[in-house]
């Protein structure tokens, strides 16, 4: 093949591993749109992500190995075919549980393309060529991960979410015509050319009630019996496939991979950066959306700068990677995305867009450093099981981030309730210390206050409004006024009207209450994943190949002698 056809082979590669990761992220920002279309509420619409997820997670390994016996190019032409008729019936959908379906079916798609770029890029460029590979399809996936919010917001704004389907066809079928023609078959000729059904079932229901667990247990309620059950499910299940694979001649996972030092650290790293990645594109919708009441569009523009970032940083973060060491690059990537998480801590009502801005160029950042740790994670892996590799590392970042949004999910919906509570305590004290307000109308409106309902998802619920407030003074106003004598009349009214504008007052005062506690729950949930993100700079040190740890020693015994 000469250097023209193996471009056009690789851009087949490179739009199915981009699509692939950018439909995890693209589809959050257009929930509330499908929402409505759907006619349900925003848990029966998480739905049309959790449905991509699980496959998606769950069916990794195994397309990894089924790709390995029958052929890698075979499974990129049948998952760009499923993709791409998955895509189709995700946009004609027109029931939630039609879109449910067909976004399965799109997340086994995925599962069969995503580990597939790697081992077919070195099968096309040689192994000669596996440290640029590795970073141009690392690339890939950070930007593509970082601009779903954006293409997202774009598309739905513009066009109407269906649009955010619609457009993988064109895409799809040129990488069909590229793929068909000029990327080379390979295998893996080490292994035998059987499946391992048993351990294939145990791995995909471990993994898929693992993802579902993750994804749900806010939902349901991790005390739940369902997540309860599906947890210890999804743990018996994994230790029954370790231990059945370890006692098999042919195991489905290449437990050796994990000996090499370099691979096992550059995967936890990848893990550890979309931990810290997710939870920022997943969180930031709502605060941009629903706190600033921003439009779609432009809150996917914002959370754009993060892929934008990495794109002009990683080619520069692959040069200094080459000219230092995987592990200065594992630092900065690890760094910067914990401090774009921790940053938000320091964020208030009157700094929140500079804290925003400056949190995503951090993270920008550490996505851009991310980028070389694909290439130290392949460097000593040898070619005949870099496609397992690949799918043993793509599963750990589905599995990282599924991970990521839990617990923030979790985290936001606690502080918020707490936030709730504290905004309402807070009103409550002012209208109690009011010293103009009359002691029943400071009943009526605390008992309203108290009685508001309040479902945990947003500090601002307290049903205290100056529509409410204007509604429960008339009444009042009136009531009073017919027991009154008429030269009395004017004195109540007067009275009435300095407690109403006390009362307005006070509920501007809310509104900068609501607003700040509101900014806390946002600030303690990225404080919480920028100090576990934090935890990943002790596996930088074994980030290092042992030619280079060779190197170091040599260069060491030299400065000695």
């Amino acid at each position: 093949m000469n250097r023209k056809e193996k471009i056009l082979a690789f851009i087949a590669l490179a739009i199915a591993c981009f699509l692939t990761v950018l439909d995890s992220t693209i589809v959050n920002v257009s929930l509330p749109t499908m929402a409505k279309y759907f006619n349900t509420n925003i848990t029966g619409i998480s739905w049309v992500s959790t449905a991509y997820l699980i496959p998606f997670s769950a069916l990794l390994i195994n397309f990894s190995k089924i790709a390995d016996i029958f052929g890698r190019k075979k499974l990129l032409l049948i998952g760009l075919v499923v993709f791409g008729t998955a895509s189709i019936c995700c946009g004609l959908s027109t029931s939630l549980p039609m879109i449910i379906c067909f976004r399965i079916v799109q997340g086994i798609g995925a599962a069969i393309l995503t580990p597939l770029a790697i081992p077919l890029g070195i099968e096309l460029f040689g192994k000669s060529a596996m440290g640029k590979l590795a970073i141009a399809i690392g690339m890939i996936i950070s930007i593509s991960a970082a601009s779903g919010p954006v293409i997202g917001g774009i598309l739905n704004e513009t066009f109407g979410f269906k649009a955010i389907f619609y457009i993988n066809i064109p895409f799809i079928l040129i990488a069909l015509v590229l793929g068909t023609r000029y990327v080379k078959e390979c295998y893996d000729n080490t292994i035998e050319k059987k499946v391992d059904f048993i351990g294939a079932f145990f791995i995909t229901f471990g993994l898929a009630a693992l993802t579902f667990s993750l994804v749900k247990g806010n939902d349901y309620g991790w005390a739940s019996t369902t997540i309860v059950t599906l947890i210890a499910s999804a743990v018996i299940s994994i230790i029954a496939f370790l231990i059945f694979e370890s006692k098999i001649k042919s195991p489905m996972i290449e437990f050796n991979l994990f000996k090499t030092k370099s691979y096992t650290s550059s995967i936890i790293l990848i893990g550890i950066i979309f931990f810290g990645l997710m939870p920022v594109s997943y969180l930031m919708n709502f605060y941009l959306e629903n706190q600033l009441g921003y439009a779609v569009i432009k809150a996917g523009l914002i959370l754009g700068i993060t892929s934008a970032v990495a794109f002009f940083l990683s080619p520069i973060f692959s040069i200094l990677s080459k000219k230092t060491s995987p592990k200065v690059v594992s630092f900065i990537a690890v760094t910067f995305v914990s401090l774009g998480n921790l940053i938000f801590y320091f964020m208030n009502s009157t700094n929140n867009m500079n804290i925003i801005y400056t949190a995503l160029i951090l993270l920008g950042i550490g996505v851009g450093a991310t980028t070389p740790l694909y290439q130290s994670a392949f460097e000593e892996v040898s070619q005949d099981k870099n496609g397992m590799a690949s799918g043993l590392l793509n599963s750990l970042r589905q599995l990282t981030a599924c991970i990521a949004i839990a617990l923030v999910a979790t985290l936001s919906t606690h502080f918020s309730s707490i936030a709730a509570t504290n905004t309402k305590n807070q009103i409550i004290d002012k209208v109690n210390g009011n010293a103009v307000i009359e002691e029943q109308v400071k009943d009526t409106i605390v008992a309203k206050i108290k009685a508001s309902n309040t479902d945990g998802n947003s500090a601002s619920s307290t049903g205290f409004s100056k529509e409410a407030v204007n509604k429960l003074m008339q009444q009042k106003e009136k009531t009073v006024l017919s027991s009154v004598p008429l030269g009395m009349k004017s004195a109540v009214m007067a009275k009435f009207s300095a407690q109403e504008k006390e009362i307005y007052k006070i509920i501007d005062e809310a509104k900068i209450i609501k607003t700040d506690e509101s900014n806390k729950v946002y600030s303690k949930c990225f404080l919480i994943i920028g100090i576990i993100a934090a935890f990943g700079l002790i596996i930088v040190p074994f980030n290092v190949t042992e030619d280079k740890g060779r190197d170091d020693i040599e260069d060491k015994s030299k400065v000695t002698a």
